[in-house]
């Protein structure tokens, strides 16, 4: 008998009520209110998918108010994604040790209090430590939370079902909500990005508030103790994975486009191997490690910081990948549509938030309909019907917006989009959480979650990567085709222009590219004293002109490469087992015990 065949059968006899480390103690929660339980729950998940969205906004407000760089702010946003990768697991673990309610609770105390010290920030280090730290720290301990206490607290069946669709909505909400409001709060000032902070503390405090409401999850008898090796491993390997992967973008997958330099030292020069292929490798290398220590810790008997015997029913090994695929689509999707509607259609945050509005109003519709739906069609089959609709969406936005691009565009495809992630979610959230028993709710809830940031993390760096290098060398060729410009356009000036991409990596609007190619102008004028200025001003409409050309193109390619890429998703959900209805809505087993056997 193999160590995973160990933990199964340790997994199932905790589940049956024997005696071991976690097991859930006799008597089940007298009857709630399914709302009393997922109002607060529901709050706190769109609070932290609203916050993963917003400062993307307010980036350069943030700058001005803190007298810092992109590149500070940038490196901000990049922390907070690997404090959340990193931890989720363990956050999940603690879940069990601390206690469902009490893990939550500690966690949007802390997400609260990272929120007012952002509100209240100085400077960079000050907002880094409340942001970046405390609330990813927090964000890690109540997200795995909410779907554990959703998991025990609602009885199975719809109940259940629409638990994690109430969820799902309020996490889609949120992120969409993201630019809009705080495109509000940053168009009022240049410290008024702060009120957006403030008004996720008052919603924390509404959320503990609530609390109490929240019927008690099942507790545990000879709790657990906390593998802090298994931590440890996980913690640097997701993190290694999340911090190269969100390089791909600046510097390429392959070979780096730009020098990469630590502390004004140059570590790897352009043209050398990128950073990305470095953190991934050593990050898997710390995963596998990972793995090999909790074989090691369930072969000895000693409790693992999560069961690898999870991954042995078919719902996890394929639900998980396909949770990957849906969060790869939803965050390449929200990355690359903002920029264009505010880059090439010159969009106020405001009115790109209203664009995206629809699907996110169909996220939540689609959402609730799926109770109903379950009782007419499989849980597979309304996962299948969505993850065909995601990327078809996608593909949708991208062939109208192909042809003279209009802001209205956006709308058809996005209603797609919402019917696809409103049909796919929730079933697919309940078919992997109810595949594990109550005393496992926390250890799927971490991976669920691991799982859904590594998604969302390749979807912003698979759109980033295919749009910058589209971008360059669209606009290089489109140089070299133009007699003008390949005339004055000097091999100094395309550097130049390269490293301004590279600079941000994103897109370069029309007034920034007027501004770069100003001094191609004025050089021009300089070297060729009898130069008309009317045909240097040409040159330079020329260049904006280019830009613009080169700019859509690369958008519309990072949004095409998701759409495509986004279908995997839809083919791995093909492996997943069929469940019965009266299977999923009758009991609380694990639903694929028969169907993937």
């Amino acid at each position: 008998m193999t160590e995973i065949d160990k933990g199964e059968n340790r997994r199932k006899d905790r589940a049956a009520g024997a005696v071991g480390p976690g097991r859930p103690s006799a008597g089940a929660p007298s009857p709630i209110n399914p709302m009393h339980v997922l109002l607060p729950l529901a709050l706190a998940q769109f609070i932290n998918a609203y916050d993963t969205t917003a400062m993307n906004v307010a980036v350069s407000k943030v700058v001005t108010n803190l007298h810092t760089t992109v590149s500070g702010v940038q490196a901000a946003l990049v922390i907070y994604s690997l404090v959340m990768a990193a931890c989720m697991i363990t956050g999940s673990k603690l879940g069990d040790i601390w206690g469902r309610n009490r893990t939550f609770a500690i966690g949007v105390t802390m997400y609260g209090v990272g929120a007012l010290i952002t509100a209240l920030s100085l400077n960079l280090g000050m907002m880094t430590f409340g942001w970046s730290l405390l609330e990813g720290l927090g964000s890690a301990l109540m997200i795995p939370a909410i779907f554990a206490l959703v998991g025990t607290v609602l009885p199975p069946g719809k109940d259940r079902l629409k638990g994690y669709a109430i969820i799902g909505s309020a996490a889609a909400g949120g992120a969409a909500m993201g630019p809009l409001l705080m495109g509000f709060w940053a168009t009022l000032g240049t410290w008024t990005w702060r009120l957006s902070f403030v008004s996720e503390v008052v919603v924390v405090v509404v959320v503990l508030t609530l609390m109490r409401r929240i019927g008690k999850a099942p507790a545990v008898e000879n709790k657990p103790k906390l593998d802090i090796v298994g931590a440890v491993l996980s913690a640097l390997g997701l993190a290694l994975i999340v911090l190269g992967v969100l390089q791909a973008s600046q510097y390429g997958w392959i070979h780096t486009r730009q020098p990469v330099v630590i502390s004004g030292k140059e570590i790897i020069p352009a043209g050398g191997i990128s950073p990305v292929i470095p953190f991934v490798v050593a990050g898997i290398v710390l995963l596998a490690l990972f793995i090999l220590w909790q074989r090691h810790k369930s072969r000895v008997g000693k409790e693992p910081l999560i069961e690898l015997s999870l991954f042995k029913s078919r719902s996890v090994a394929v639900g998980m990948p396909v949770i990957l695929m849906l969060m790869f689509m939803q965050a390449g999707l929200l990355f690359v549509v903002p920029v264009f509607l505010q880059i090439s259609l010159n969009l106020s945050p405001i009115l790109c938030g209203l664009a995206i509005l629809p699907l996110t109003v169909f996220v939540i519709l689609f959402s609730q309909f799926t109770g109903k739906l379950t009782k007419r069609f499989s849980p597979k089959t309304l996962i299948l019907v969505g993850m065909a609709l995601v990327p078809l969406g996608i593909i949708f936005i991208w062939a109208l917006l192909s042809d003279k691009p209009a802001a209205w565009q956006v709308i058809p495809g996005g209603i797609i989009v919402g019917i696809g992630v409103g049909l796919a979610n929730a079933p697919l959230l309940n078919v992997v959480q109810s595949s594990a028993p109550a005393k496992d709710q926390s250890e799927i809830s971490g991976i669920n979650r691991a799982f859904s940031n590594l998604g969302g993390s390749f979807g912003t760096a698979v759109a980033g990567a295919v749009l910058i290098s589209v971008l360059i060398s669209s606009t290089l060729s489109l140089f070299g085709g133009n007699a003008l410009a390949q005339k004055y356009v000097t091999a100094k000036h395309k550097l130049e222009f390269k490293q301004a991409l590279n600079k941000d990596a994103q897109t370069i609007s029309d007034e920034q590219a007027r501004a770069l190619f100003s001094k191609v102008e004025a050089e021009a004028l300089k070297e060729n004293p009898n130069l008309p200025p009317t045909v240097a001003n040409d040159l330079k409409d020329i260049m904006v002109g280019i830009n613009q050309k080169s700019r859509n193109k690369a958008l519309l390619a990072a949004l095409l490469a998701v759409g495509i890429i986004g279908i995997l998703g839809f083919c791995l959900s093909f492996f997943l087992p069929r469940i019965p209805k009266s299977k999923e809505e009758s009991d609380d087993e694990p639903v694929d015990e028969q169907a993937a056997s």
